[in-house]
């Protein structure tokens, strides 16, 4: 019990509790001896720094007067409550039935709760219940007097519950929730922009998801952005800076253009009044060195003979054959092999450009080598993240020391694994197949009768298919199988 000593005017020393104590003291809670000081049926004996403090003396001497009432829960706290409890215990067993009271709902629509103040003492304040909820806000009453506090309850109640809902209404939108949910799977906000045309595969949406929360709100909430207005241009060209550190300016512009289309979102919807991104100018790509390629003699018959590792083989089979990005070499899995017009096909899912399926030639060389290496396993390569990466890295090694390059004549011509993407379509336009069918092939789109022949897989379009796949076939037998 926490207790203060003072003098009175005897010069007698008196011990002093405070209200919290005094509640320990009658056996109540705090809300029900807060309504017996601001009722007056407890005295308080002093306000000393704003704190109430009362004379447990007296009070015993207040029970003993048996006042009416109707009482509370009781608590054996010690010397005082002891003596209350056996000096009067007909006003203990009252307070039991007066402490219930303020556990019972309110017929009046409002419930008026007592506060501690440091000048009044205490003071009512009052909650609302609206059509069967209690609105989760309340008000200062300004009095410490009950009847004052219910006054005032009743006849502010509409302005006071107008202001409120005026007030939240007008509350700008929670920019994080609607900014980070935008990408999720089910977003009802990405749906909308669905139906009125944008499409983004489930790869790229993920993507974005993970550049939105992983990038740009821990940017924006580092820098003290708390609504969508205080995400300004200047803001968003230091994140631009930020980003530049460790991406290159092509990944930069794509994370910024993921955030782009979420902010024109809430601006056509009205959740933003203007779309700070528009006046943000896209970094201009530093130039690049030239992907560096094999002389095609070189490459003809590297992929026969033994190999070290036949994961390194497969591999380098695969991008210079199949045109594939490296991601979309990681996720093949055996089933996405088919046979479309009795020609073999890999069918692509989750591409970079968003027209995914689209479905690829798979020669049979190579199919055969990916069955061999699976081993009857479903996804060909396990390997994930930067093992992926790594291997791929060092397939690119193992086929220079094929062809006689060291890694520092790999490094100086900047031949990459990705070299064998750029590979397939010079290939391809140096045998005069035609630019949209190589489109169409590394998955940029297609139009014409290759657009046709992506749509419509019925036995015409199917055969139409396969006869462009073994034109293919015919080029990769010619030039790199012999």
């Amino acid at each position: 019990m926490k207790t203060k000593q003072t003098y009175n005017k005897t010069n007698k020393k008196i011990e002093l509790i405070t209200l919290a104590d005094l509640g320990e003291m009658l056996g109540i809670g705090r809300s029900a001896t807060t309504a017996l000081v601001a009722a007056g049926e407890i005295a308080h004996a002093a306000i000393i720094g704003g704190i109430m403090y009362f004379c447990p003396e007296s009070v015993i001497a207040w029970a003993k007067t048996r006042p009416n009432l109707a009482a509370g829960k009781t608590r054996r706290i010690g010397h005082y409550k002891t003596r209350f409890a056996t000096e009067a215990p007909d006003t203990a067993r009252d307070l039991k039935a007066f402490g219930a009271q303020f556990t019972e709902r309110s017929p009046r629509r409002y419930y008026l709760t007592p506060v501690e103040n440091k000048k009044l003492g205490f003071v009512w304040y009052v909650k609302y219940l609206d059509e069967g909820k209690l609105v989760p806000s309340k008000w200062s009453t300004g009095t410490g007097n009950r009847d004052a506090a219910e006054a005032f309850a009743i006849r502010n109640r509409e302005a006071l519950l107008a202001a409120y809902y005026a007030r939240k209404a007008k509350k700008p939108a929670d920019m994080y929730n609607l900014v980070s949910g935008y990408y999720d799977k089910d977003s009802p906000l990405l749906k909308a922009d669905e139906k009125r045309g944008r499409e983004i595969t489930d790869l790229k949406r993920r993507q974005y998801r993970n550049t939105v929360n992983k990038k740009f709100i821990p940017f924006v909430r580092k820098n003290g952005a708390k609504s969508i207005r205080d995400v300004d241009t200047a803001m968003l060209t230091r994140w631009q800076n930020d980003m530049l550190t460790t991406l290159s300016a092509k990944t930069v512009n794509t994370n910024v253009s993921a955030v782009r289309l979420i902010f024109s979102h809430l601006v056509s919807t009205g959740y933003a009044e203007s779309n700070p991104f528009a006046s943000l100018p896209p970094i201009k790509p530093r130039d690049r060195k030239v992907t560096g390629l094999y002389e095609l003699p070189l490459l003809k018959g590297a992929f026969g003979g033994e190999w070290k590792d036949e994961a390194h083989r497969l591999l380098n089979m695969l991008i210079y054959t199949t045109n594939m990005r490296n991601s979309e070499i990681n996720r093949i899995r055996l089933d996405d092999a088919e046979r479309i017009g009795g020609e073999c096909f890999l069918n692509v899912r989750g591409t970079k450009s968003g027209n995914a399926p689209r479905r690829v030639p798979l020669h049979p060389l190579v199919h055969e080598r990916m069955i061999g290496y699976a081993s009857g396993r479903d996804l060909v390569f396990p390997q994930r993240g930067k093992t992926f990466v790594r291997l791929c890295s060092e397939a690119n090694k193992a086929l220079g020391a094929r062809l006689g390059y060291t890694p520092e004549m790999l490094r100086a011509e900047n031949i990459r694994f990705y070299s064998g993407r750029k590979f397939w379509k010079t290939l391809m336009a140096s045998e005069e197949l035609g630019r949209n069918t190589e489109e169409y092939f590394m998955g940029h789109g297609a139009s014409g009768d290759m657009e046709k022949l992506y749509k419509d897989l019925t036995k015409v379009g199917a055969e139409k298919l396969a006869k462009v796949a073994r034109e293919v076939f015919a080029v990769l037998d010619r030039c790199l199988f012999g």
